[in-house]
């Protein structure tokens, strides 16, 4: 099985830090950061409080705000690993300079068969009471509109990503290229994208895209490469009319 892609919850950046409890119970995710001159090294972590060996996987992104209304992703992980029963371990490391004071989000999300257990967050040079953050943070003022705009970016963010569960080459194929089309399409669904790869009759596989719990596209897996490639276009267009069709849906109900 390959690694996911870009799996993360609009919920974990709109959450409030306490929240996290409710996670973390079986594997506990930590995010650690020190000071080395005018670099600050991030470390992400997992903590296995289960008497189970587990096989897990993880998400790591670092993203700034260099200025209002805009973003830039500094690092991105995401990998499988193995952790034993009462271990904690290591699994990422980040070396960033944020000596120019800019709003920086950290995150991490671990998943246990496509279900987020533990995660964790930090904010450095946030908002007053924004988080619980360190080494840096803004104090003096509140600015309410500005700090508003800046957590609507932060769920703006995380719309449009993609898990990927493929199993063979033809499948892992279909995946690039549609995650490749669907960020160039700009389609940014309010909804997170999972690309399944199953088992089917006679030993074929069966491509199965969803939005959020909805079974939007299913096909049978063909290797040629122009039917991959037909099946990709077929599949952003069918994605993207669902996003239009569940915008047009939500703003009928927000009127009535």
């Amino acid at each position: 099985m390959n690694k996911k892609s870009l799996i993360f919850t609009v919920a974990f950046i709109a959450l409030p830090f306490l929240l996290l409890a409710q996670f973390n119970r079986e594997v506990e995710a930590q995010i650690t950061i020190t000071n080395e001159n005018v670099l600050t090294n991030i470390t992400f972590s997992a903590y296995n409080k289960t008497t189970l060996k587990k096989s897990l996987s993880y998400k790591a992104l670092i993203t700034k705000n260099k200025k209002l209304n805009s973003s830039i992703t500094q690092f991105e992980d995401e990998q499988y690993f193995v952790i034993e029963p009462g271990e904690q371990k290591n699994i990422s490391t980040a070396s960033l300079d944020l000596s120019q004071d800019d709003r920086t989000i950290i995150f991490i999300l671990i998943y246990e068969d496509e279900k987020v257990i533990g995660k964790d967050r930090m904010v450095i040079n946030g908002f007053e009471g924004e988080d619980e953050m360190k080494p840096k943070v803004i104090g003096k003022e509140k600015p309410t509109e500005q700090q508003e705009s800046q957590q609507a970016q932060d769920i703006d963010l995380l719309t449009g990503l993609v898990f990927e569960n493929t199993k063979t080459k033809p499948g892992r194929d279909f995946y690039q290229m549609f995650y490749l089309a669907y960020n160039t399409n700009n389609i940014k669904g309010n909804k997170i994208i999972k690309v399944d790869e199953v088992l089917a009759i006679g030993g074929n596989t069966q491509i199965q895209i969803f939005a959020g719990d909805d079974l939007v596209v299913q096909f049978f897996l063909n290797p040629r490469s122009s039917y991959i490639k037909e099946m990709v276009d077929q599949s952003i267009a069918r994605v993207n009319y669902y996003f239009q069709q569940n915008k047009a849906i939500m703003q009928n109900t927000i009127q009535y």
